[in-house]
């Protein structure tokens, strides 16, 4: 915003906090009197921050240059409410490089609490300050974010809301759910000897260790960390956090991350269908375009069941395998998933033909993928001397420090790191992935797969491995030593 007249310029910037004049004597013919310098701020309604010192100067002597007329008063963002955590619950961040150094026996190093400990305090948040423009007009500040802290198994909140004192024994917690922050303790327990038909299935809610083995047919169930110090066989394992195993997993399912694998599921289901509705939402549209130009009386829906049926048979079986994922849950599914389901189920079959719009599909979907994004659980890793004939996921990173793994299937949301072999099956992992050897002088099939972004790295990769970094798939046709394999800048995948 600017305004020339006599050879004197008026600037307001932007933001509006400062007013620039400046004045160029060569083309002044006579000294602006006060009025004039008053009437040229008003009439580009300068009212606030006026500096009355470079007025009178401009007014009395107005030589060449440019001059800060007036300021505004910038605003002062509060900051936002937080939670102090009187405990560590995280463990020591060790680099790729430093893996081979690990000592294994403390990579677990479990946090615990005495009874009637403070677990966290509360930090109320602080309001901001409005600014204001050299127009006078207000300037809104930041709006700070009060948090709700809440008191979880194990713990209690004080009458004022502002601490969480733990009621006994064992690991602190914490659990985030956008501005809700839950603090309570889990209980450690000590599992003697075998988990077998002797002792029955396991299931706990805490950190778990266990002398013995995990043995054929059983499950253990743990909201926790576990250790077993034996072998894990023929079994099924679910662990909410980390696992670590001291000798073998064979033929054995074991899930690490508990809820935060499902919810990544159904997040990568969701995505996967509001790609396919929102594809299907442009080709009804452009369809239904051309109809109208040529006078041609059809029905939205008419057109969408047509496509559902000719061009995207694939959306159904989508919303079912979401559906029978979703009911094999026991506990209550959020009100966003269930909103999603309603409104996606809604189009498919005979159902299509009422169809009027897919905004609220859209809409519907959106809003579940944004509940989960939302859901925040720590990395689960799992560390293992080797694996045999498992399928195995974790939400983190998954670590093999003995012989390898063969004929398994391994999914990261982390890395994976193997010192020994890689023999049969899939690797499949969002980060970076090394492993001593991978494939097999037979030619046994074997897949590692990682997103976009990250490396596969291997002393040798035999002839017949599959690697596939995002998109790109690279088939080895020969054996080769010291691989370094990475997307090069025209996104193709070359091996170092």
């Amino acid at each position: 915003m600017n305004t020339a007249r006599n050879g004197i310029t008026l600037v307001i910037t932007g933001d509006k906090l400062k007013a620039f004049v400046t004045v160029r004597t060569e083309e002044t013919a006579e000294v602006p009197e006060r009025d004039f310098w008053e009437k040229l701020l008003q009439e580009k309604g300068i009212k606030y921050g006026i500096d009355q010192k470079i007025l009178d100067e401009l007014i009395k002597n107005p030589r060449p240059g440019t001059y800060v007329i007036a300021n505004g008063k910038p605003a002062r963002d509060g900051k936002d409410g937080y939670v102090q955590y009187l405990f560590t619950s995280q463990k020591a961040h060790q680099s790729a490089e430093d893996a081979k150094n690990i000592d294994f026996r403390e990579i677990f190093n479990v946090p615990s609490v005495n009874a009637n400990s403070v677990l966290a305090v509360y930090h109320p948040a602080e309001k901001g300050e409005d600014g204001v423009a050299v127009t006078g007009e207000a300037i809104p500040c930041r709006k700070v974010l009060e948090l709700d802290l809440r008191a979880g198994k194990g713990a209690a909140l004080s009458k004022d809301g502002r601490a969480v004192t733990s009621t006994t024994n064992g690991r602190p917690w914490v659990q985030k759910r956008g501005k809700h922050v839950v603090v309570g303790v889990d209980a450690v327990y000590q599992h003697d000897g075998d988990v077998d038909i002797k002792s029955g299935n396991l299931r706990f809610t805490g950190d778990v260790t266990v002398s013995g083995n995990v043995m054929e047919n059983m499950i253990v169930d743990i909201s926790g960390n576990l250790k077993v110090f034996g072998f894990i066989s023929r079994a099924t394992v679910n662990v909410s956090g980390n696992l670590e195993v001291v000798k073998v997993v064979t033929a054995s399912k074991v899930t690490v991350g508990g809820e935060a694998v499902y919810q990544n599921k159904i997040k990568q289901q969701l995505t996967r269908m509001k790609k396919t509705v929102d594809e299907l939402d442009v080709m009804a549209r452009q369809i239904m375009g051309r109809l109208c130009k040529d006078n041609k009386n059809v029905q939205y829906g008419q057109i969408i069941m047509t496509l559902l049926d000719k061009k995207f048979p694939l959306l159904g079986k989508q919303v079912q395998e979401l559906s029978e994922h979703v009911q094999k849950r026991e506990q209550q599914s959020p009100a966003e998933l269930t909103n999603a389901l309603q409104a996606i189920t809604a189009i498919i079959g005979i159902n299509a033909l009422k169809t009027k719009s897919l905004h609220g599909v859209q809409e519907s979907i959106s809003e579940a993928i944004k509940y989960f994004d939302a859901v925040t659980d720590s990395p689960a890793n799992i560390i293992a001397n080797s694996i045999w004939n498992s399928e195995i996921e974790a939400t983190g990173d998954i670590t093999i420090n003995g012989q390898g793994a063969f004929n398994s299937i391994l999914t990261a949301l982390g890395t994976i790191n193997i010192k020994g072999v890689f023999r049969g099956g899939e690797l499949i992992a969002r980060g970076n992935v090394q492993a001593g050897e991978i494939g097999a002088p037979m030619g046994v099939k074997t897949l590692v797969r990682t997103d976009e972004g990250s490396i596969i790295k291997a002393k040798r990769v035999y002839n017949g491995t599959i690697l596939q970094i995002g998109t790109r798939v690279y088939p080895v046709r020969e054996n080769h030593n010291m691989v370094l394999a990475r997307i090069n800048e025209h996104g193709d995948i070359i091996l170092h």
